[in-house]
């Protein structure tokens, strides 16, 4: 029975590494200041410039404006 609860630690403790290993490449790739290099709504390249000023952009600036107009909201007169 110990050996099977060495084996289990052994296998928790690889299954930890590489989820660490995971999130550590994640903050790195986050740290260089690029985001995707696609926009996810039309597709096209995020210039790489856009990529520097706005870390982890998904959309390029026209479909970021037009997402924001989209969901900004409706201002009501008060009547």
């Amino acid at each position: 029975m110990e050996k099977f609860a060495d084996e289990l630690d052994m296998a928790q403790a690889h299954t930890e590494r590489e989820i660490q290993l995971r999130i550590d490449a994640i903050q790195r790739h986050a740290n260089l200041g690029f985001g995707r290099r696609f926009c996810i709504d039309c597709g096209e390249i995020i210039p790489e410039s856009r990529r520097r000023h706005v870390p982890n952009a998904k959309r390029c600036a026209g479909c970021q404006e037009a997402m924001e107009r989209s969901h900004a909201p409706v201002r009501r007169s008060a009547a």
